[in-house]
């Protein structure tokens, strides 16, 4: 992701404008992202040369992603309330269809958007002073997977694009056969980009 959209980046601003009451916006969300697999809560911390093999590999499925210029055309947004972070178990969903003027998903992100994207993807430049972050205590599996009740609004990103689709199996093999028996991957129904929380303050 090279940023929110302008659709998104507005859609995001009608939520605050009209949800004042809303808790205030977790750092986690004011970048897209989206959750494919997480480490065991078992698995050992990962040395300096794996992370540098983690890299790696990211660094060349990141490539062949944008190489293959895969798109994702969001319609809709979801508002869902869940029982498990990782959206595989929700106890209510709405779906709110996006406009169709003006909603170019993939239209260029602005300066703003891309620059915060890119001080948090900057961080992991140097692997050495990532570690301690990527070895934290928290999101693990266990953290995703366990009861834990909230309101949020995401783009769930089904139908995926065939050629995603095929670059994430290769890149799950991938990781695999790296790190074997280390990570548990998310169902591809539950894949999504959180916009906002809805919990309320």
């Amino acid at each position: 992701y090279r940023g929110f959209p302008p659709p998104l980046a507005l859609a995001k601003q009608r939520i605050d404008t009209c949800m004042p009451n809303l808790k205030g916006e977790n750092f986690g969300s004011k970048w897209p992202k989206t959750t494919l697999a997480a480490v065991n809560d078992d698995a050992a911390d990962l040395t300096l040369d794996q992370l540098e093999l983690l890299r790696t590999i990211c660094g060349e499925f990141s490539e062949k992603v944008v190489a293959a210029d895969v798109q994702i055309n969001v319609e809709s947004l979801s508002a869902v309330e869940y029982e498990c972070r990782a959206l595989e178990k929700l106890r209510y969903r709405t779906d709110i269809a996006l406009e169709s003027v003006d909603n170019d998903t993939n239209a260029p992100v602005s300066y703003q958007e891309k620059s915060r994207v890119d001080s948090v993807v900057e961080e992991w430049s140097d692997v050495a002073m990532y570690l301690p972050k990527v070895n934290a205590p928290g999101s693990r599996i266990g953290s995703y997977r366990e009861p834990s009740d909230g309101a949020t609004c995401v783009a769930f990103l089904q139908p995926l694009p065939d050629d995603l689709i095929r670059h994430l199996a290769d890149f799950r093999v991938a990781i695999d056969k790296a790190f074997p028996r280390r990570h548990s991957w998310l169902d591809h129904s539950a894949l999504h980009c959180t916009l906002r929380s809805l919990d309320w303050s």
